[in-house]
């Protein structure tokens, strides 16, 4: 049986950039542009990212005002345990 690690928040990196629309550095999500290719966009504003690109850790982004909470699993394939009904397999 294959199990895979899974990684800790302390381990984890973050690609930050400075958005011009809301004129700071802000954490960025992944998207695809016109032609399929990766773009990476404002995570507040959805605006297209590619200035001063930094990456940063789970530390360093908290301190940027950030808040890194780690998901739940219900053990359903689900994330956040928040009640979605699925019911437990078994």
């Amino acid at each position: 049986m294959n199990v895979m690690a899974t990684p800790a928040l302390g381990d984890t990196e973050f690609l930050l950039g400075y958005c011009r629309d809301c004129e700071q550095q802000v954490l960025t999500h992944v998207d695809l542009g016109a032609h399929d290719d990766e773009v990476r966009r404002c995570l507040h504003c959805d605006a297209i990212i590619a200035d001063r690109m930094e990456i940063v850790s789970t530390a360093e982004l908290e301190a940027r005002g950030y808040r890194v909470v780690e998901a739940r699993a219900c053990g359903n394939g689900g994330g956040c345990s928040a009640g979605c009904g699925m019911r437990a397999r078994g």
